[in-house]
């Protein structure tokens, strides 16, 4: 009876050992664990995986890529300065008769204070004009009350056309015979004109008017 246990407990070790050996042959090989998230649920319960955005790069004073360039915002009806061909101002040169399809105008304002016979003070005396054609036309001046005072300019040359405006400048003679004048001025201008008399930048024949200046300019002597 003694031997019958001994031989069971000797079985019942034999198998343990063997079952020992098979369950430690089919464990898996230990894996690095790599901190995965784990995912979220919103407000509905659904799950939502959680993802890592790296942070994006700023570029750096080598990088090749350029800021788009600013450009200027021009405001509604602005109009370029026109250049080249299409120039609208002159000196010394003629206009060219597509910008003189309307009249000339002509303004005399100011006053000239004389301090000496030589020297003067201009207060804003000034001859304002638009619409002359050509440098070559003429200004003619009117002294009241009539002496022999010299007036100027007299001609476009050298002034900006078609448009502009001149200081005036004053001679007086040896011995004036007033304390104080008044200067009017006319001025010239040409136009092309057709058949029927109107302003055209082709096809007509040149006119040259002459118009009145409104305003006038005083002379006031010490």
């Amino acid at each position: 009876m003694k031997n019958k246990t001994i031989y069971i407990l000797s079985v019942t070790a034999i198998v343990a050992g063997v079952s020992l050996m098979l369950m430690s042959k089919q464990e898996p090989p230990d894996v690095e664990s790599t901190n995965t998230p784990e995912p979220s649920a919103d407000s509905t319960g659904s799950l939502q995986e959680t993802v890592s955005l790296s942070p994006t790069p700023e570029p750096t004073g080598t990088s090749s890529t350029r800021a788009p360039q600013q450009t200027s915002n021009v405001g509604v009806g602005a109009v370029p300065l026109p250049t080249g061909d299409g120039k609208t101002a002159f000196i010394d040169e003629p206009v060219p008769w597509n910008l003189l399809l309307g009249q000339a105008s002509c303004q005399l304002q100011g006053e000239i204070k004389f301090l000496n016979r030589n020297t003067y003070d201009n207060q804003d005396a000034k001859l304002i004009y638009s619409g002359v054609d050509h440098p070559a036309r003429n200004i003619s001046w009117t002294v009241t009350s009539q002496d022999d005072i010299s007036v100027g300019p007299n001609i476009f040359s050298k002034l900006k056309l078609p448009n502009g405006e001149s200081l005036l400048g004053i001679a007086l003679p040896e011995n004036p015979k007033y304390k104080k004048y008044e200067l009017t001025a006319k001025i010239q201008y040409g136009r092309l004109v057709d058949a029927k008399g109107n302003f055209v930048a082709v096809g007509g024949d040149v006119k040259v008017f002459e118009k009145q200046c409104s305003g006038k300019t005083t002379i006031v002597l010490p």
